[in-house]
């Protein structure tokens, strides 16, 4: 696994950019986790192998529901599946 390292100011930002602020930064995370979950071939069950609930791993890809993951769980899915966090927050 690549070691992807931060300042304390750069962990600060990125949570800071990911708080859900608005809907437009919700829409933004479900698009990149529906994104990533095709590019890095991750299936949901692999997910909820983490520890995270069916509902849970399941809402966060459905379009009629506005749940996310939190920025420690995106943080840990990405750290399991060897990716920058930052893929959450991407523009597409």
């Amino acid at each position: 696994m690549r070691d992807k390292l931060y300042t304390q100011s750069e962990i600060l930002n990125l949570i800071d950019s990911y708080n859900i602020k608005d809907q437009t930064t919700r829409e933004t995370i479900k698009k990149n986790y529906i994104r990533i979950l095709d590019e890095f071939n991750i299936q949901p069950k692999e997910i909820m192998e983490l520890g995270y609930a069916k509902n849970n791993v399941y809402s966060w890809s459905t379009k009629a529901s506005p749940n996310v993951p939190m920025f420690d769980q995106a943080l840990t899915v990405s750290v399991a599946f060897d990716f920058d966090v930052r893929e959450f927050l991407k523009e597409i």
